[in-house]
């Protein structure tokens, strides 16, 4: 890690835990937006992150990276919702723009990681069902925090104008319906959404599943974290052929789950789905796993799916 990366780590640390003592710090791999920083000292351990203004992309694709103090809102409205599903926040520096996080139990992996090793395990897809129709079902309604509740531009920057405006220019003949699932989700303010929930923001073990990185919750239209889930599912399925029927079964009992909790899956939910797998494989945010007839196959579903084809 870089020396400016250690000294942040360190000071941050120091300002939540003045006391202390016999400070190390490593970078984590991660995503495309942040820096995360595993910190250990004399008496604990955590995580701290910190948001980027430019991400880890090869174009240009820029955000505020005050998203981080509504991460540290998320973290703490969801842990009160289901703590055994997300980790504690341990401390927050709003003047750093950086929070700490509680530290994962060795024995729990990246979801993602886990499933392109072949390991499939589909009663994972009903935990996370379960999780966000009660994620949906007690933030409808309610006041929710007013960073999450002022979230849209967070949401247009990663997401509908990234994502699903990049999508309309690529795609000129579908733009008509692309920019009304866009406009859902800019206008809708029917419960808290997570925003990037996805296989790579899940870890699961032994002890457990958790979600990760919550900095694109906000208040919006719950189809989105439906449709980011199956969306990623759906490509793994592609990708991983020996996998398929595990994938599949997957997906089928995360829309189960959600259903029981929520009582209803959106009826556009393909649209969605297939707007966000075409932006994995030619839109800002590309897989780099899938070879190309793979590539292929994932735009025909997506076509497909646009065109008002089943999910699954």
């Amino acid at each position: 890690m870089s020396s400016s990366d250690a000294e942040f780590a360190t000071q941050t640390l120091l300002s939540l835990v003045p006391e202390a003592k016999e400070i190390t710090a490593v970078t984590l791999s991660g995503g495309v937006s942040c820096d995360t920083i595993k910190v250990n000292w004399h008496s604990g351990s955590g995580v701290i992150k910190r948001a980027l203004a430019q991400l880890r992309v090869p174009g240009t694709w820029e955000a505020d990276v005050d998203r981080i103090l509504a991460e540290g809102d998320a973290i703490t409205m969801y842990h009160q919702l289901t703590p055994e599903f997300v980790p504690k926040l341990l401390g927050r520096n709003d003047d750093k723009l950086a929070i700490m996080l509680e530290l994962a139990p060795e024995d729990m992996s990246e979801w993602r990681q886990q499933m392109l090793e072949g390991i499939v395990d589909p009663k994972i897809g009903s935990e996370l069902g379960k999780v966000l129709g009660i994620w949906h079902n007690k933030t409808t309604g309610v006041q929710l925090p007013p960073r999450i509740e002022n979230g849209k531009k967070r949401l247009y920057d990663l997401r509908a104008g990234a994502f699903y405006g990049g999508m309309a220019k690529i795609w000129p003949e579908y733009e008509p319906l692309i920019s009304t699932c866009a406009k859902e989700l800019m206008e809708s303010m029917e419960c808290a959404v997570h925003g990037d929930f996805s296989p790579k923001n899940i870890l699961a073990g032994p002890s457990g599943t958790w979600v990760l990185d919550f900095e694109v919750t906000h208040q919006g239209a719950p189809v989105f974290d439906l449709a980011f889930m199956c969306a990623h599912l759906i490509i793994k399925s592609i990708h991983l052929e020996e996998q398929k029927d595990s994938l599949i079964a997957t997906i089928a009992n995360f829309l189960a789950a959600y259903k029981e909790q929520r009582g209803e899956v959106p009826a556009n939910l393909g649209h969605h789905v297939g707007i966000i797998i075409a932006v994995r494989v030619i839109g800002i945010s590309q897989v780099k796993y899938l070879n190309e007839p793979a590539k292929l196959k994932v735009i025909e579903k997506a076509r497909s799916l646009l065109n008002g084809a089943d999910l699954i």
